[in-house]
């Protein structure tokens, strides 16, 4: 476990990540590489495993070295992701993210309420995280702690994930341009692998966090 408590594991694993993922899409079959990162197959479903082991990892480490309400906020959050990635936020039939669902008839009164808390919900545990800790996390990060680094990692990817996830649709409904399977075949393993990279992110953070605590 040596290696994950050193300053910059977090930023070797995720460019161990995207050379991976651009491997692959130089050697695999493109059509088999994009079945293997398709939803609801291997890699989507190992990163909900991944989730589910950061949600437990997050409550049972190290005991005491964090406080509960923050144990709490941070299982609450991933578990809020992991459900994203299982699609679960388009139980009301459509998605709840987008506008169009608050602003049309797509889903009745009592779905848009119960919407709004769930997100209320997960805003707060977020908010409670970032009010109550960043100004620590923006000093640690300019003195490189692991722990910073792994945090602005975190979020590096999810960013970057987010962007390649809707790069290719965007300029086709921009310019109306298709691209080719094989543009696909190197844009989604990209998303995909790095998205599986996130809560691993997070463990690695904690990890480096406790142990400065408890230096």
């Amino acid at each position: 476990m040596q290696w994950i408590k050193k300053q910059y594991s977090s930023v070797w694993l995720t460019v161990f990540t995207i050379l991976l993922a651009l491997l692959s899409s130089i050697f695999l079959d493109h059509e088999w590489l994009l079945d293997f990162v398709d939803e609801d197959h291997f890699v989507e479903n190992l990163t909900l495993v991944f989730y589910a082991i950061a949600i437990v990892f997050v409550f049972i480490y190290k005991l005491g070295s964090i406080k509960f309400s923050y144990r709490f906020a941070l299982a609450f959050i991933l578990f809020a992701m992991m459900a994203r990635e299982a699609d679960l936020h388009k139980i009301f039939g459509m998605s709840m993210l987008k506008i169009k669902f608050w602003l049309t008839n797509a889903a009745n009164v009592q779905s848009k309420l119960l919407a709004a808390l769930i997100i209320l919900a997960i805003l707060i545990a977020i908010f409670y995280i970032i009010l109550n800790n960043y100004k620590t996390w923006l000093v640690d990060l300019k003195k490189r702690e692991a722990y910073a680094i792994s945090v602005f990692m975190f979020f590096a990817v999810l960013v970057v994930s987010k962007i390649l996830d809707r790069s290719v649709n965007m300029i086709n409904e921009i310019t109306g341009w298709m691209a080719p399977r094989w543009v696909v075949a190197f844009q989604q393993p990209q998303e995909e692998y790095l998205e599986c990279i996130l809560p691993i992110l997070i463990m690695i953070a904690v990890i480096q966090y406790v142990d400065k605590k408890l230096k």
